[in-house]
């Protein structure tokens, strides 16, 4: 019984330490991204960083604008609490097989977290469009710093409550992002919710939250269904 107990409390004992390990290793990868993609620096607090809105159409190292077509900057069209309604331009194909410029208007916020330095979490919610430019829906991307645990995903709570699970669809020099379809149950949720918070991993079990403040979530929803 006593071999057991000890053997029980070493294993606990590696298991902090392996999560202790992971935290320190992501961190550390965090420490050393472009001063770009730094989402957090100490002074944040947690606050709502004050810079300009992370385009929703990044261009990676083998993927470049098209030629021949200037890529305006993103216009934030109102401020609601955490959340913004941003609006860019971005290319598409025409009927000439031409790249065009379409607007595109989306909600997002992005947080920090205040203790730990690099850890962040970016919400892009834009709205789709169907057959002859009739609303479809909304999908949902979630943006996290390189060097997250990817298997787990990014967990939602909607105060204290789980929401979703999210499994995260691709990385850039730059950041790891989700992107699903927002359900309508989870857009209700978010809109007469107090808080969200977005949980994204350093290690299996080990849990970093970013919270956001839903207030002001809902007008930022409506103000982006009311543009064309």
């Amino acid at each position: 019984m006593r071999k057991d107990l000890a053997m029980n409390r070493q294993g606990r004992g590696q298991a902090m330490k392996a999560g202790g390990m992971a935290l320190a290793m992501l961190l550390a990868t965090m420490a050393v991204l472009p001063a770009s993609a730094q989402q957090a620096q100490p002074a944040d607090k947690g606050k709502v960083l004050n810079q300009a809105p992370m385009p929703v159409t990044p261009f990676g190292p083998r993927r470049k604008p098209p030629r021949g077509i200037a890529m305006p900057k993103p216009e934030v069209i109102g401020e609601y609490g955490d959340w913004k309604v941003v609006c860019e331009k971005v290319p598409v194909p025409g009927k000439d097989k031409k790249p065009k410029l379409v607007k595109t208007c989306y909600v997002t916020g992005t947080r920090t977290d205040p203790k730990r330095q690099g850890v962040f979490v970016s919400v892009i919610l834009l709205k789709v469009k169907g057959p002859k430019g009739k609303p479809a829906g909304h999908m949902i991307t979630l943006r996290a710093p390189i060097g997250v645990f990817l298997p787990t995903g990014i967990a939602m709570e909607v105060d204290g409550k789980p929401v979703a699970r999210a499994p995260f669809t691709r990385c850039t020099p730059m950041f790891c992002e989700s992107t699903n379809q927002a359900r309508k149950e989870t857009l209700a949720k978010l809109k007469k919710g107090r808080k969200a918070k977005f949980i994204i991993y350093a290690a299996p079990g080990v849990g970093l939250p970013v919270e956001f403040n839903l207030k002001g979530f809902s007008d930022a929803m409506k103000k982006m269904a009311s543009l064309p």
